[in-house]
């Protein structure tokens, strides 16, 4: 009955923090300097703005259009909701404005639950979809951070869950389609010099113990703060290495590094440049996906020709060959009574020659009504302001 109940306790702790998604957005917030309270004015318009962007990943285009009053409603107007942890990186007023740049934590998987709650249906992130499509690519991340204070890594007997760049890499691999697994409490500890923290082999260990087909291994280094000419506090250089690592193959998939700089030893303003060097690194060694592009959709709206003094217009339809609308121009410019002919246009509705001329419409009609060529037939017919011409024969 004891161990029930304690067995009962733990999953109660400890499901929140297994299912927590929190992932870290980047939002510019907003607000007039004169306000009661600009800087919460502005960072409650950096929440709106991470919480969209949380929503656009969350959800499907046009999931999102039909929704859009209950998303901006319960979803994006109630922000501070979905908000784990937030960072203030920049804090500056210009022009009478209060204008912040926002690190935000949000708990996608608690905006889920309320989306589900609303009715509004959510992308998969993890196993098979509803139409049986084939289960996602795992993935785990090793991710370590050393800096003068220490070594802070998201696995090992020591792991932290709160690691900088964490929420960024798993937000990248989320959006390329995988799923991603909890880095094990198991493992050699970090080393703190080195690109990397582990090498292939250890870290193929760590990826069958959080069941896991592909690793990235992440190695972070934080160099002691510097003095730069031309800054008041001394600046600090960020250095990221990242690799996806395949454990069936026993293959690198992808590698990237990238460097960053904060322009203070600020913790808040660290943590971001942190951010900034590790998804610049990701860039390399994960490329974003091509976006397939939809198929272009045919013309529609006003397509009449415009008509102007002196021009009588002929239209022939879209199916005649150039050719045939080669040896029409020709005919027509060399036909008694027309100073001149040219292509104007060519739409889904036909090709439009427009002739100068001081004839009547009529007269241009059977002018027309001649076939260019011997092999070729011709059938006219006025309509409104424009001659309706349709050739036939061999193009």
């Amino acid at each position: 009955m004891i161990r029930g109940v304690l067995i009962l306790a733990m999953l109660m702790f400890a499901g929140p923090a297994l299912a927590q998604e929190a992932v870290a957005y980047e939002a510019e917030g907003d607000a007039p300097s004169h306000a009661s309270d600009p800087r919460v004015a502005a960072l409650d318009d950096a929440f709106s703005k991470a919480a969209a962007s949380a929503v656009g990943d969350l959800v499907t285009g046009d999931v999102r259009t039909a929704h859009k009053g209950e998303i901006d409603r319960e979803i994006v107007g109630h922000a501070r909701l979905w908000v784990v942890k937030f960072t203030v990186t920049k804090d500056e007023t210009n022009d009478d404005r209060r204008q912040l740049t926002v690190s935000v934590r949000v708990d996608r998987d608690k905006m889920r639950t309320r989306l589900g709650e609303l009715g509004i249906a959510t992308r998969e992130i993890a196993g098979s979809d509803a139409t049986g499509a084939a289960p996602l690519q795992t993935v785990t991340i090793l991710l370590r951070v050393a800096s003068p204070e220490g070594v802070h890594a998201d696995y090992g007997q020591t792991a932290d869950k709160d690691v900088p760049g964490l929420g960024s890499l798993t937000n990248v691999f989320r959006t390329a389609g995988m799923a991603v697994r909890r880095a094990p409490a198991a493992g050699p500890a970090a080393r703190a010099q080195g690109e990397l923290p582990l090498d292939d082999d250890e870290a193929e260990a760590l990826a069958v113990e959080a069941k896991a087909e592909l690793v990235a291994i992440a190695g972070v280094t934080v160099a002691a703060p510097v003095a730069v000419r031309g800054l008041a506090a001394p600046a600090v250089l960020v250095t990221a290495h990242v690799k996806l690592y395949a454990k069936k193959d026993k293959r690198t998939l992808g590698s990237g590094v990238a460097i960053s700089a904060a322009r203070s030893d600020d913790p808040g303003l660290v943590t971001y440049a942190i951010e900034r060097a590790v998804l610049a690194a990701s860039a390399d060694m994960l490329p974003p996906v091509p976006k397939k592009l939809s198929q272009a959709g045919a013309f529609h709206g006003d397509d009449a020709p415009i008509t102007e003094p002196g021009v009588v217009l002929v239209r022939l339809p879209a199916k005649t060959s150039f050719h045939m609308v080669q040896d029409e121009l020709k005919y027509l410019a060399g036909a008694k009574g027309i100073r001149a002919a040219s292509l104007r246009r060519l739409s889904p509705n036909g090709w439009v020659i427009g002739l100068q001329t001081s004839e009547s419409i009529e007269r241009v009609a059977q002018i027309a009504k001649k076939p260019p060529a011997t092999d070729t037939s011709a059938a006219v017919k006025v309509v409104g302001d424009v001659v309706e011409l349709a050739l036939s024969g061999s193009p």
